[in-house]
């Protein structure tokens, strides 16, 4: 019944609304859920693609934690600065079934060394058979 409540808000709209309710409770610009070009990209958006064909049977959560810190999503330590246009983006999970060449996630980053280093990275991150 609980989920069935849920689906119906976030169909008709107000799940939305309400989130933007509490946005703007808390001084937040909602024109940016609006409108999501607003937000600051990333210099460098990669993709990161399988090396052989197969089924996602694993994915690791902490060193894909570890490599968003390693672009700027996170900090290592307190004077780090975040930089909030970088990050991970996942395009398979767990189960999902994937061809050789394909793309499985993004690594948005300022820093394009970084972002081939993350790339190597995250192909280690899936365990594909």
């Amino acid at each position: 019944e609980n989920k069935r409540k849920i689906l119906e808000s976030i169909q008709n709209g107000k799940a939305l609304e309400k989130f933007k309710e509490l946005i703007n409770n808390q001084g937040g610009d909602i024109s940016y859920i609006d409108d999501v070009n607003k937000f600051k990209k990333a210099k460098y958006i990669m993709p990161v693609n399988v090396e052989k064909a197969g089924i996602v049977e694993r994915l690791d959560a902490e060193k894909i934690g570890k490599i968003s810190v390693f672009l700027g999503a996170g900090r290592m330590k307190k004077e780090d600065i975040i930089e909030p246009e970088v990050g991970i983006v996942l395009e398979k999970k767990i189960g999902d079934k994937v061809s050789k060449g394909e793309t499985i996630a993004y690594v948005h980053a300022n820093d394009e060394e970084k972002a081939e280093k993350a790339v190597n990275k995250l192909k280690e991150v899936y365990l594909i058979k």
